[in-house]
């Protein structure tokens, strides 16, 4: 209820509409009640006196002569009043509302390259962490032996961890550059877009340090079980980040084409995740929802 009056006070059209509805309203019932007057008004005199009445001009020919027609009279200018304030508080709300939209029309035209340049970092990342994350967690993605030259003596974990590492060596740059482009333009950004950056960050150094705990674990010689977290949360915001870039700046699509296939979505990821845990004996990846 409060909601719709709040919205109903800020429609010049719906205030103004109100107002002038009430003048039919209280002429048809100053028509109606004849003893209210010294003679009765005609259908004419009672719109008229409706009118006098609403705008407070109050020129005195007409004259309530009971003490009900008195209060509806007073009624109704104080009626006309307050919606004649409100109608006036509408149309400045709507001014303002104009001008607010001009004006963040314009900032976001000055800022526009700016945001465009942390938009098409942010894809970047996004493509190159997700799709190395779908190769480092997939525990049945195996290096050929025979290839890449290794030693005659290589375990297949051992080839297997130095072909994830080579997914790791690349990322740490791309993440900097990142970091470094979303505190260059901190003043581009504006409240929506900076804390989503910021957001973005933090979860990408949490898909980070995973990508190389499990590189780690891969490399570990001794046998250990290696236990650790998986931030799912943060890489379903990540996504969900990656998305609405690509709706807000959709040139970033072809700027930023992917090399390789379309990033993993984090669904997909998530499956990845649990089915390691299932099937690797050395890694557990507490998943954290």
């Amino acid at each position: 209820m409060l909601r719709f009056m709040k919205k109903f006070s800020y429609s010049p059209k719906s205030v103004g509409v109100l107002y002038l509805l009430l003048i039919p309203i209280f002429g048809f019932i100053y028509w109606l009640f004849p003893s209210f007057w010294a003679r009765p008004l005609s259908p004419v005199e009672s719109i008229y006196f409706s009118v006098v009445t609403i705008t407070t001009l109050g020129y005195g020919e007409i004259t309530p002569v009971t003490d009900p027609a008195r209060a509806l009279t007073a009624l109704e200018s104080l009626s006309g009043i307050l919606f004649i304030g409100l109608f006036l508080n509408s149309l400045a709300h709507r001014y303002s509302e104009k001008e607010s939209e001009a004006a963040q029309k314009r900032e976001d035209e000055q800022w526009r390259p700016a945001r465009l340049l942390v938009a098409r970092h942010i894809c970047r990342v996004h493509q190159m962490l997700f799709n190395s994350l779908r190769w480092i967690i997939k525990h049945d993605h195996h290096l050929d032996l025979t290839q890449h030259n290794f030693p005659p003596n290589f375990t297949q974990r051992e080839a297997d961890a130095w072909g994830k590492e080579q997914q790791t060596r690349h990322l740490d740059y791309h993440y900097e550059e990142l970091k470094k482009m979303i505190e260059y333009n901190n003043v581009a950004l504006d409240s929506s877009l900076h804390p989503k950056a910021v957001s973005y960050i933090v979860a990408a150094k949490d898909v980070l340090n995973t990508c190389k705990f499990v590189v780690s674990a891969y490399k570990d010689k001794d046998g250990s079980r290696w236990g650790g977290s998986f931030n799912s949360l943060g890489v379903f915001e990540m996504e969900a980040t990656y998305k609405e870039m690509m709706e807000l700046y959709p040139e970033v699509e072809e700027l930023e084409k992917p090399i390789g296939p379309p990033p993993i979505s984090a669904d997909e990821i998530h499956e990845l995740v649990k089915l390691s845990n299932e099937k690797c004996d050395f890694l557990d990846l507490r998943i954290i929802e």
